[in-house]
């Protein structure tokens, strides 16, 4: 078994571009099996505000490591969220190579 102190202490890495995501800031738990959904990473930093937060599906993590979390985004992304309120540095932002121009109410 794991703690989220100890997950939160591993870099997340993509591994198609070996790119570091930063470090695990939150997690999203299915209420009633306890199940964790996805796992929080800070986006693009913008001053001292991170802009977005990128929510990756927990069935994208490959490998957890004793020092790293590995994770393939090459398929499937979930795009970043942005802070509230929104910093300026969020208005445009990429995913998976896709264009993000931010969210529209829900």
């Amino acid at each position: 078994m794991i703690t989220f102190q100890e997950l939160k202490r591993k870099d997340v890495l993509e591994i198609s571009s070996g790119k570091n995501l930063g470090k695990i800031t939150d997690l999203v738990i299915e209420k009633r099996s306890g199940k964790i959904q996805k796992i929080i990473v800070p986006g693009k930093r913008g001053g001292f505000l991170s802009c977005e937060n990128l929510e990756i599906k927990y069935s994208k993590i490959q490998r957890i490591g004793d020092d790293v979390i590995l994770v393939d985004l090459s398929s499937d992304c979930v795009p970043p969220k942005p802070c509230k309120p929104e910093p300026p540095c969020a208005q445009t932002d990429k995913c998976c190579d896709i264009e993000f121009d931010g969210f529209q109410d829900e």
